[in-house]
């Protein structure tokens, strides 16, 4: 199946790029992070999928990365490329310096949203049900969930199917999909913003095509 090794491939690259980004980290802006993760798609002969998010402390869910320096806090990264015409898409949110009981708390609530929405995918099941699922698992701050829980992944970054809460799709064999649950928010006068997205791929079992580290990564700055 090309286009299942396709996607395959273009995850890869991303989980190159972003251990790449973890291991070094020597960035000053949110825009040095979008350009490096440019060039390096440049390298690997591979197109952008869709505009590249690097955001910091940011509510804003299509953030466009800034010359602003990073700061202390969440920083967003949302990239996906092009291979031989089909898209991957991933988020990772990591943390610059040393985050607090409450950060790791809202940091977690996203982590556990996500592994449990892939773990509750079935063939055949109502993909509304699943956004419905996601919201309930986020409690308190599903208010501050503010867009679909995935989408279908192709030739197009958004395809079929829809999975949101107005979706009447439902899950198929061998569909690529992705799964993002995400919270956006002000607290006093700082900007919160935390997503953790993955391709996935529905065959016989759950494949996370996606294969980048999940767990709370911290930066120093």
């Amino acid at each position: 199946m090309d286009k299942l090794n396709y996607i395959i491939k273009a995850c890869e690259i991303n989980d190159i790029i972003f251990k790449e980004i973890i291991n070094d980290f020597n960035f000053k802006t949110e825009k040095q992070v979008a350009d490096y993760i440019k060039k390096r798609f440049r390298n690997f002969k591979v197109k952008t999928a869709y505009p590249i998010i690097a955001a910091n402390n940011s509510k804003t869910i299509h953030h466009k990365p800034r010359n602003k320096r990073l700061q202390r806090g969440f920083l967003v990264l949302d990239f996906g490329c092009k291979y031989k015409g089909y898209c991957s898409d991933m988020t990772r949110t990591i943390f610059l310096g040393n985050p607090d009981k409450y950060e790791k708390m809202l940091y977690n609530l996203i982590l556990s949203c996500e592994n449990k929405c892939i773990k509750k995918l079935r063939i055949g099941m109502d993909y509304c049900d699943l956004d419905l699922y996601a919201r309930s698992l986020l409690k308190d701050y599903k208010q501050y969930f503010l867009h679909a829980l995935g989408h279908g992944v192709s030739k197009k970054i958004h395809d079929l199917p829809k999975i949101s809460i107005i979706s009447d799709n439902k899950v198929k064999r061998n569909e690529i999909i992705t799964i993002e649950p995400g919270i956006y928010f002000k607290k006093g006068n700082k900007e919160i913003g935390i997503r953790i997205e993955d391709t996935v791929y529905i065959g016989k079992k759950i494949e996370i095509l996606s294969k980048s580290n999940k767990n709370l990564i911290k930066v120093p700055l």
